[in-house]
């Protein structure tokens, strides 16, 4: 979520908080830009719940070449952060050089300058850190059990698979 200074000072802290939307049907967390429909279940029900924003990066890309409005950032990394809530998210990771970011870090949020407005309008955004002093992660046995999208591929990439046509 980006919002300018003004909409900041004007709507005051509350708008920059970390939040997912939670199904109260079958109780799944999706990411806050899910706000209409929960794609499990289909229920309409969702309510904003506020995440810690700790979780560790998953997987990233260095973008060399920015759009228009990251003019000047240019090398930057973009990471997906899986929240220790289970939710994954998209989000700028800040404070390290591209060649010093590995997967797996432990990563926190906090609130910077995401951009500057075409007419001077400073917006801001959640952007990720690494977190210097990461607590010991408690997973509960359910989400100790659910593989992580990176585990997920890796699996899926050290099985080979039978190709087109040929026989089993």
């Amino acid at each position: 979520m980006t919002v300018s200074a003004i909409e900041f000072s004007r709507l005051g802290p509350p708008k920059l908080v970390l939040y997912a939307m939670r199904c109260r049907t079958c109780k799944t967390l999706h990411p806050w830009w899910e706000r209409y429909t929960c794609g499990v279940c289909g229920s309409r029900d969702l309510v904003e719940e506020k995440v810690e924003g700790t979780g560790e990066l998953v997987n990233y890309t260095v973008v060399y070449y920015p759009p228009r409005d990251f003019l000047g950032q240019e090398p930057y990394v973009v990471g997906h952060i899986e929240l220790d809530e289970g939710v994954l998210v998209p989000a700028p990771v800040v404070g390290i050089a591209p060649d010093d970011v590995e997967v797996g870090s432990r990563v926190r949020s906090t609130l910077r300058r995401m951009k500057l407005g075409h007419e001077g309008d400073i917006y801001y955004s959640q952007k990720f850190v690494l977190d210097d002093d990461p607590p010991k992660r408690r997973r509960s046995p359910a989400q100790a059990a659910k593989k992580t999208p990176a585990k997920a591929a890796a699996t899926r990439r050290s099985s080979p698979r039978p190709r087109r046509g040929s026989a089993r």
